[in-house]
């Protein structure tokens, strides 16, 4: 593979997985569970809110990397870097809608969700070589 098409892929796949990072959570963050929330959402729904928002990521994660035919995982490192960055940014403005420990697991469980969904696809037996 030559070295624009390892960039076209490489930024191709970071759009793709953090796009569709963006868009499970919010479905299933907003949508299916109303505005998770610890302070207003009941031990139920802060249950499968949180299963929902790391499965999320772990499939935002099989998917930008079987984009990038599984050798490269600089796409993650650029989509963790974000997450990173909102962590941050989130906890320096105040915007958490809960306390700093679950919001900051909750995007934690984002990052390993990613890294575990790249391990996943590096593994699929299907995947592209």
């Amino acid at each position: 593979m030559n070295s624009r098409t390892r960039v076209f892929l490489t930024v191709l796949s970071t759009a793709v997985g953090g796009s569709s990072l963006i868009l499970y959570t919010t479905i299933s963050q907003d949508i299916l569970f109303k505005g998770l929330s610890f302070c207003s959402s009941s031990v139920q729904e802060l249950v499968f809110g949180s299963a929902a928002f790391f499965l999320s990521a772990v499939v935002a994660g099989f998917i930008s990397t079987l984009i990038v035919v599984k050798d490269n995982v600089l796409p993650l490192v650029f989509i963790s870097l974000f997450v990173v960055a909102k962590i941050f940014l989130f906890t320096a403005c105040g915007q958490w809608h809960g306390p700093i420990w679950f919001e900051t697991g909750l995007n934690l469980s984002h990052l390993g969700g990613l890294w575990l969904g790249c391990y996943g696809a590096v593994k699929f037996p299907l995947a592209p070589m």
